[in-house]
């Protein structure tokens, strides 16, 4: 396992869900101002965490496991607080802390021998775009499957079935998160026709206007890259 997290950021984030049916005209949309093709996700996570002797608090990681590279990789993720205070409450965007590293696939193993344990597993399929948008923006089209049985990534299924999770992420810094939470805010209002994208925790639901929006989208291909 590395010895220490090669990298910590803010992260600002936004979410929403999308019916199945119209995720082909989102990534229409997603691909006409991107430019270039998505990218395939297959990611498995795991969630682990302390137990109650571990400390005062509880703590909590991530391990990550991209599927799609030939040589599958490993990070560990810790997701920190989010920002607090009048500030953070006047703001559509998430901004937590987050520090990530890339690990050996022994993790799993050295993690339960420090006390932790594997509270779930998820396996996320779908696709993901990256823009440079005033910030380096990806957005992660994906059904999220749950295990049957321990590790039985083959054997996963829907959580929802016909509901696919959209999240819009951007790193940002103490000294430039304003601006980045702009972005992702400015960003968000191309893709208010087809769904609604907030704070994660704030349940909107499907917007009604999704099903015109894609049709419209399907018939013109998308229009041109913005």
């Amino acid at each position: 396992m590395a010895s220490r997290l090669e990298a910590t950021f803010h992260e600002c984030m936004v979410q929403g869900i999308i019916e199945t049916q119209h995720v082909e005209a989102l990534e229409i949309l997603l691909q006409g101002l991107c430019g270039v093709q998505k990218e395939q996700l297959r990611i498995h996570e795991l969630c682990l965490k302390s137990k109650p002797n571990l400390g005062n608090g509880t703590s909590e990681f991530q391990l990550v496991c991209d599927l799609e590279q030939p040589e599958p990789t490993w990070t560990v993720r810790h997701i920190g607080g989010a920002m607090r205070g009048a500030g953070a409450e006047q703001i559509s965007v998430l901004v937590r802390s987050m520090a990530e590293s890339k690990v050996s696939k022994n993790a799993l193993r050295l993690f339960c021998a420090l006390g932790y344990r594997l509270d779930h597993e998820l396996l996320r399929v779908g696709s993901a775009f990256h823009f440079q948008r005033g910030a380096q923006i990806t957005v992660t089209v994906s059904s999220i499957n749950k295990m049957l049985k321990l590790h039985a990534i083959d054997e996963a299924v829907p959580l929802t079935p016909g509901i696919q999770l959209v999240e819009v992420t951007a790193p940002a810094s103490t000294d430039n998160y304003t601006e980045v939470v702009a972005a992702v805010s400015s960003f968000c209002e191309y893709l208010a026709p087809l769904l609604h994208l907030s704070k994660p925790g704030v349940s909107t639901g499907v917007v009604p206007t999704a099903a015109a929006a894609a049709a419209s989208l399907m018939s013109d291909g998308g229009g041109t890259t913005l």
